[in-house]
C-alpha cells in the first residue's frame, strides 16, 4: 500500500485521469436509461470504463516495481 501511495504522490497528473474516466464511463452508461439505447453511448461508456480499469492495473503494476 505504501508503494501505491508513493506512486500516486509522484505521478499526480497521470493518476488524476483515472477517476475522471471512471465517472465518464458510468455517466455514459447511465445516460442509456434516459436516452434509450444508442450504440455510440454504449461504446463510449465501455471505452471509458475499460480505460479506467487499464489505468488501475497500470498503476498497480508500476507501483510494485518501485522501492519504498
Amino acid at each position: 500500500m505504501k508503494k501505491m501511495m508513493k506512486y500516486h504522490g509522484e505521478h499526480i497528473n497521470r493518476t488524476n485521469w483515472i477517476p475522471i474516466c471512471t465517472g465518464l464511463g458510468i455517466a455514459w452508461l447511465l445516460s442509456l436509461i434516459w436516452q434509450g439505447y444508442s450504440p455510440v453511448t454504449l461504446v463510449l461508456g465501455i471505452v471509458f470504463l475499460v480505460a479506467s480499469i487499464v489505468g488501475h492495473i497500470y498503476i498497480y503494476s508500476a507501483s510494485r516495481k518501485m522501492e519504498v
